[in-house]
């Protein structure tokens, strides 16, 4: 029975204590390594789209706010031009309106055409669907602007007669539809770059913790070696007989309550030091598996949305992380090896 507890629980060498640190251990390094290869899949998104996308969002964009803002400053301007005439700075204003709405047009029209060439030098991780799910059906870029076509045409005619206070509450509530829609298309524009931001974010807040530390209850192991050299020197002297039978049965009866009890206590001791320290540090570690795995499944589709069907880039990144292949266990090396181990793309496996 000492031989048996020392082996497998306190023997740094063969205990299967060491072995559960080990696998801990190895799956700790694999998440690390599939962690690392996400932040490299991240670097690479993001160099596509600062470098080949992200001029032609926050340049419409930027347009939409400009425009956004004007429109606003439009309804005060009609509100006061009904009971006094419109001020040099008022008009001034409605002049930059006609122009931003002019230009945004051109913005807009010129929109799909730039992303589209901009598509054929980026083959891959090139999101060309900036408007996807709901933004495709409400916001597309050519009702869009239709939408800012006329109504540029109608702000016009009133600019230009100077007659802004004749606008109508019809008008009103058409320029209101107007900001409402051009506020969802930035959102909608946004999103993508969202998406890689909340990727990045939930990268840079992961912490693992699946070391797996041991003490062994220290004090109920020396009285059970105490226990143990007392049941081989009372069998010794009585296989050299030197100790009869009764004393024996006298020796066994007195103690052996206690060395049980000694026993007992021991097994409690590891029980609560090491088996519930075990479970925890494995439902914990399988929680945190879990929920990365998942979370990087649902952001890697949700990426892929934007992408073409044809660039199965993302998809590929996903096919070879090691978690998708039964592992092959090595205690010794305190490794998981993987059936296919080449489609590993970075980190431990």
């Amino acid at each position: 029975m000492d031989f048996q507890v020392n082996a497998n629980v306190v023997d740094t060498g063969t205990s299967w204590t060491t072995a559960l640190s080990k696998l801990m251990t190895s799956l700790g390094n694999m998440m690390r390594g599939h962690i690392a290869d996400s932040i490299s899949l991240l670097d690479v998104l993001n160099g596509v789209y600062l470098e080949h996308v992200d001029y032609l969002v926050m340049g419409l964009t930027s347009q939409l706010q400009d425009c956004d803002r004007l429109l606003a400053d439009l309804q005060i301007i009609i509100n006061r031009a009904k009971s006094s005439s419109v001020t040099a700075t008022g008009e001034r204003r409605l002049q930059q309106l006609v122009n931003a709405l002019g230009y945004l047009s051109t913005m807009l029209g010129d929109f799909d055409t730039m992303l589209t060439a901009e598509a054929s030098h980026v083959p891959h991780y090139f999101p060309t669907f900036l408007l996807i799910d709901d933004c495709d059906r409400l916001f597309r870029i050519a009702d869009v602007k239709n939408t800012v076509d006329k109504r540029l045409t109608e702000i016009s005619s009133f600019v230009s007669s100077n007659n802004v206070g004749g606008m109508t509450a019809a008008d009103i509530r058409k320029i209101a539809d107007l900001r409402s829609s051009v506020a969802n298309l930035t959102q909608c524009l946004l999103s993508y770059r969202t998406e890689l931001d909340s990727f990045e974010q939930q990268l840079s807040t992961l912490t693992l913790t699946a070391d797996f530390n041991y003490e062994p209850p220290t004090m109920s192991l020396s009285q059970f070696s105490m226990d143990g050299d007392w049941l081989d020197s009372i069998a010794s002297q009585y296989v050299a007989g030197s100790l009869s039978k009764l004393k024996l049965s006298e020796d066994l009866h007195n103690n052996g309550s206690l060395v049980l009890t000694n026993v007992d206590q021991l097994y409690s001791d590891i029980e609560l030091s090491l088996f519930s320290k075990a479970k925890d540090l494995i439902d914990s570690q399988e929680k945190d598996m879990v929920s990365f795995y998942k979370d990087l499944m649902k952001r890697v589709t949700l990426l892929q949305r934007y992408m073409s069907t044809k660039d199965t880039s993302l998809e590929q990144f996903m096919r070879r992380l090691s978690i998708w292949r039964m592992p092959i266990l090595n205690f010794q090396k305190s490794q998981v090896h993987n059936v296919d181990s080449s489609l590993h793309t970075g980190g431990s496996s």
